[in-house]
């Protein structure tokens, strides 16, 4: 069963979809996704889409959105900020802890999604933290994305063609707030932390969630050899999903 729901942040619209098996299911055991930058609550390939079918089925509620100026949301890209987007994520949090009262809550943050996840990994009790090839600082993980020219242009206060998908100028505006800085909102953070990175990403390289593990001494790294930061193929797609329901499991088990 899905449903679709829409919660209002920065005085816009957001596209909330809440997917489970049947009524006596829904909202017990809750795992949230938290999109990439210009991304969607589908994830490349619809590999959340995908991977929210399976785990409807098995009896969990897997709830995905798209922030202010994403995907099926109102706004454009010029809301497309990190501190915007946290605020999209805090409140989508307090709704869940509010509205649906879960037993056990937990988050998937993907890249981008990711450094968001770790700076509200306090916001509301959660579970555990699930993250797929997360940024851990914004300035440092964005200057090498996006390479030299195209950053200094940002931070010089021009708007940016990345890849066809458009940054603006309030995306660069935000990047240096120390706020930003994943891995200290989230050092000593004592729930579960699992973390799954390609091996092969050279978008968000696989330092980043080294960096995780150095402040998290009790979390777990699975690499997928080969995977880049799309997981572009199917075996590679398979072994993220392997991974992530098996940690899913022990974490909404426990």
């Amino acid at each position: 069963m899905m449903e679709a729901t829409i919660l209002n942040s920065r005085g816009k619209d957001m596209l909330c979809l809440i997917e489970y098996k049947d009524p006596s299911v829904r909202g017990k055991r809750v795992v949230l996704y938290k999109h990439g930058f210009c991304g969607n609550k589908i994830a490349p390939h619809r590999m959340m889409a995908n991977l929210g079918h399976q785990l409807a089925e098995e009896g969990y509620t897997v709830i995905r959105f798209d922030c202010v100026g994403a995907g099926d949301s109102e706004g454009d890209w010029s809301d497309m900020t990190i501190s915007g987007e946290i605020q999209d994520l805090k409140l989508v949090l307090h709704w869940i802890r509010r509205e649906l009262c879960p037993e056990k809550l937990m988050v998937i943050g993907y890249s981008m999604g990711g450094l968001e996840t770790a700076v509200c990994c306090r916001e509301v009790p959660l579970d555990g933290i699930l993250f797929w090839s997360p940024v851990s600082q914004a300035v440092d993980c964005f200057r090498h994305l996006l390479g030299e020219e195209r950053f200094a242009a940002g931070m010089g206060g021009q708007n940016v063609d990345f890849c066809g998908d458009r940054v603006g100028k309030e995306f660069f505006q935000d990047l240096e707030s120390p706020a930003l800085d994943g891995l200290a909102a989230i050092r000593g953070f004592e729930r579960p932390v699992f973390l799954i990175h390609g091996s092969a990403d050279t978008d968000v390289l696989p330092e980043n969630s080294r960096r995780y593990m150095d402040v998290l001494p009790g979390a777990e790294r699975h690499l997928v050899e080969g995977a880049g930061h799309g997981y572009d193929g199917w075996a590679l797609q398979d072994e993220l999903w392997k991974w992530s329901k098996e940690y899913i499991h022990r974490i909404m088990n426990r």
